[in-house]
């Protein structure tokens, strides 16, 4: 017997609102502003410092580690997989923590390896909370490089912001 609400619910609500967690923006947080340090000065900066709790911590350690080495694809694949899979493995995780994992994994796979890595990044939207719309339209769009503002019409989304909004300098 199904009481009632429970399954609907679910599938009513957005995925923002099924996906989006604290947890998510400071992952997305952290990988806006790996970006801007890294087209600011390359891998000099990074790793950025982070305070996640256990598995994220790890994890995102080691993706970073993978990064600054330059580790070419396969290896990094094979390593963050391995990771990935002892992780569910060896601990009762919540869909929060998955989540984390894999928008770990992905963010450090496209910032490392894709000729256009704002691409990813921005498409992942649907997941960004208040925090991170925020961060996007004072410091992280402002940031990025005038070609990838017209490519992704990013100019449109800060010509009406009032320059005093603006932390350009908050990476």
């Amino acid at each position: 017997m199904q009481h009632e609400g429970t399954k609907t619910d679910v599938f009513t609500k957005s995925i923002k609102q099924r996906y989006q967690s604290n947890m998510m923006d400071d992952i997305i947080l952290y990988f806006m502003r790996t970006i801007l340090h890294f087209e600011k000065s390359g891998i000099e900066d990074l790793p950025l410092e982070q305070s996640y709790p256990k598995p994220i911590n790890d994890f995102l350690n080691l993706a970073m580690e993978l990064i600054i080495d330059g580790q070419p694809p396969e290896v990094s694949t094979l390593i963050l997989d391995t990771e990935y899979d002892m992780i569910l493995h060896k601990e009762d995780i919540t869909s929060e923590i998955v989540l984390g994992l894999r928008m770990v994994r992905e963010l450090s796979w496209h910032i490392h390896y894709d000729e256009d890595y704002y691409k990813y990044i921005l498409m992942t939207e649907n997941l960004w909370g208040n925090r991170v719309s925020e961060y996007a339209a004072r410091t992280f769009y402002p940031n990025l490089p005038d070609a990838i503002k017209d490519k992704y019409q990013i100019h449109d989304l800060i010509k009406y912001m009032p320059q005093e909004m603006f932390r350009l300098e908050d990476y």
